[in-house]
Formats: C-alpha cells, structure tokens, sequence
C-alpha cells in the first residue's frame, strides 16, 4: 500500500489506529469492569459497522487502495470481528461472516482463474516477447497485458518469473554490444553492494534458523522462506544490472534499475535535456548505487506523461526523468544525435 501525499492521510492513519485500538479494549474483560461497561446487540452493530465501513473507508483515505483492496478490507474487518468480539455475541451476525467470505473465495477464484490463463497462454507470450526486440525486462510484461489482461496478479505474477528468470535461468547471457548500450553499473559500487547483502542475509539465515529451529520451528521455516526470497532478488538485481545497459535503439530509449523500475519511450517524446540539473522531486531517477554520494548527470523532459513500470508491476506515469551513465558523453551524442 502507498502512503498518500496529503496532511488528511496522517490524519486517517491516526483516526484507523483509535478506531481498532477502541474496538479491540472494548471487549476486554478489565476494561468492561473499569467502565462498568453492558455489552448489548447495539455495541456489536456498532463495532461491525467500524471494521466494515468506517476502518475501510479510513483507509482508502490514507492510502491508495483500488476498489479490489477496499472489499478485501470489508471482509477483513468481518474477520476481524469475529475475532474481537465473544463468540455468544457474534453469533447473529455469522450468516454476514460467511457472505463476505463467499464472496471474497468468488474474486480469489476468477483471479486464480486468469493467472492459468496466462501459464495456458505462455507460447503467445513468448512469442510476443522475442517479436518486441528487446530483453525480457522490458518484454515480459506488456506481452502478458497483450496476450492476458493487465489484471494487478498477471502483474505480480510477471515480476516473480522475471526475478527467477534472471537469478537462475540466464548466467550465460551477456550484455549487449552496439553503439546504442551504455553501461551505468561499472564506475559504482552496485553489485558489489549486492553482493555484500546477498552474505550478510545469508549469515543471519544460518544464525537465526539455528537459534529458532528448536523454539519455534514454524517461525524458523518463516523466516527461511524470506531469507531465499531476499537472496534470489539480489541475486536477479545482480543480474539485471549487468545484462541491461542504458540501450538507445529503434527509435527508443531503454533503462531499468534492477527489478525496481524500468521504462522504455520513444526518442521524439523527449522535449528537453539538460545537463547538470538537479532533478525535480516527482522525476523517476535511474541512478546506481554506490559508497560515496552522487548525482544524476542529466534530465529528460518529456512532451508528455509516460508510463512507466515499478516494482511488483505497479504503474506510474512520469514526466521527467534523470539518468547517471558510466559514459556520458556518448550517451550524449547518442541523445543529440538519435532525437534529432
């Protein structure tokens, strides 16, 4: 979920965590004697209606929720409920439990529905992929959205098989070489950042399993899930680094950083580019990592919004873009020379 960029969000934040904390002591045994406290059907009514309206819609304004998030919170406060409130309270109000829960199964169940759409459709996919020229970073997603639907799964789903592809299935692929690619990872200290992450999980794996292992089995084998999953994403991000260059081609220019971000836009949708100008706050920065501080060489202002893919899929349209390159003076005669 992404925080709002509003002074109301902070409010509704605050307003959320009052609204739970109040429904949660209300039940409580301590509190009901301390206040001298009924409960009667019309605290329950009152409760359902805070976890299934007010919470969600507390929410929704703090942060930026899709309709499909919002139901899902509906039925979560119904759950929530059940849990909050004793059961010989609860127990008239069972029957809206489990609609909401139906429900929710019905969504699970068409979602589930289009991610084996998009296995089934795989050798469409693949074929889109090799047909778009360019790696499967910037491929992958769009031609799920072509062949499938660009439903938030088949997105999150693509960023899965894009960060296994990239940490198990291409060690013998090699970077492009032609005029357009300029690498951006070479005079930084990236993947030696990675690297450094990839042996410090992997020691707090070990340690951490070992000590929990025989305590509490179940949040060992938790954590050792995430542990992988976290070392399969540098790993990928490693890759990523090294496979993609800056590429300018066809009419285009490719960047990604990583798994994190990555945009392709046609040459003629640059208005402006400007060398040595600090970035504005909404630009998308393609800039590596390193020890020591740095700074975009140059910034890309765009005619016109394009839409750029985030982590997890997430969209986001961009105006401006800033860039740091291990050359950049080629890639500035590549920019002078291609958006003339």
């Amino acid at each position: 979920m992404v925080l709002r960029e509003t002074k109301s969000a902070k409010w509704a934040i605050a307003l959320l965590g009052v609204v739970l904390l109040s429904n949660l002591l209300l039940y409580q045994s301590v509190v009901q004697r301390f206040l001298s406290i009924e409960l009667e059907r019309g605290v329950v009514i009152g409760s359902l209606l805070d976890l299934m309206i007010i919470s969600p819609a507390l929410a929704y304004a703090a942060f930026k929720l899709s309709k499909k998030q919002v139901v899902g919170l509906m039925v979560f406060g119904l759950v929530l409920a059940r849990f909050i409130i004793p059961e010989e309270l609860f127990e008239p109000f069972t029957i809206l439990l489990y609609s909401g829960i139906g429900l929710e199964v019905l969504f699970l169940a068409a979602e589930v529905g289009l991610i084996f759409l998009a296995v089934r459709k795989f050798p469409e996919i693949r074929s889109a992929m090799r047909s778009s020229g360019v790696g499967p970073i910037f491929s992958l997603l769009p031609a799920v959205e072509k062949k499938v639907t660009g439903h938030i799964l088949n997105r999150i789903l693509s960023s899965e098989v894009l960060m296994v592809y990239y940490a198990l299935l291409c060690w013998r692929s090699k970077p492009p070489v032609h005029a357009g690619a300029v690498t951006m990872h070479h005079k930084t200290s990236a993947v030696a950042m990675n690297i450094m992450l990839i042996h410090a999980v992997v020691i707090e794996t070990i340690g951490i399993h070992w000590w929990l292992h025989s305590k509490l089995p179940i949040l060992s084998f938790i954590l050792l899930i995430l542990n992988v999953y976290t070392v399969l994403l540098f790993i990928a991000e490693i890759q990523i680094t090294r496979l993609h260059p800056l590429e300018v081609k066809n009419g285009h220019l490719y960047v990604t950083q990583g798994l994190m971000q990555r945009i392709g836009l046609p040459l003629n949708q640059i208005e402006q580019i400007e060398w040595g100008r600090k970035p504005g706050k909404e630009a998308l920065v393609f800039m590596h990592k390193d020890f020591e501080e740095i700074h975009p060489q140059v910034v890309l202002s765009l005619k016109e919004p394009v839409e750029a893919t985030m982590f997890m899929g997430r969209k986001q349209r961009v105006s401006e873009i800033a860039l740091r390159v291990d050359e950049p003076e080629r890639l500035k005669e590549l920019l002078e020379v291609r958006n003339s």
